[in-house]
């Protein structure tokens, strides 16, 4: 089964669906319940489920921006371009200090530091799509569910 990446459009959490819930229409946020929308990115195998979640509930706790999601997204392409991974890991491990276990587990192993970088790509790419409340700009900022309420 393949999982793909979802965004909440409330709380803006980062979560994987199967691809069944995405064709039924039935995606909800794993933690508020509301409506969630997928969003570019890899599919993963159920395999991995469980290793992405974990880190997007790191990326979440460590308040990631939508416009900070996206920098560090575009940082992390340019490592795997290079191959050069594991002074990037250290960087974000410190912004997030829930990563530092798995930057501890993956050692020198430049397999092991990029899966978990190519991950946590998937999550900042996510999260820099979502649209924060913009007093300059408030009805573009809005979530749909919300400006349907407001009709």
């Amino acid at each position: 089964m393949s999982f793909v990446p979802t965004l909440c459009l409330e709380c803006w959490r980062v979560h994987l669906a199967s691809i069944a819930q995405a064709q039924a229409g039935e995606i909800a946020c794993k933690s508020c319940g509301a409506e969630a929308r997928i969003v570019p990115g890899c599919s993963f195998p159920e395999a991995e489920k469980e290793a992405f979640e974990e880190l997007s509930g790191i990326v979440a706790e460590g308040s990631i921006t939508p416009t900070e999601g996206r920098s560090l997204a575009v940082e992390i392409e340019r490592a795997l371009g290079s191959g050069s991974y594991r002074s990037l890991l250290a960087t974000l491990s410190v912004r997030l200090p829930g990563l530092l276990p798995h930057e501890v587990a993956a050692g020198k192993n430049a397999g092991a530091q990029r899966r978990i970088l190519a991950k946590l790509k998937t999550v900042f790419e996510a999260l820099g799509t979502a649209r924060r409340v913009s007093a300059e700009y408030p009805i573009l900022a809005d979530s749909p569910s919300r400006r349907a309420g407001r009709s």
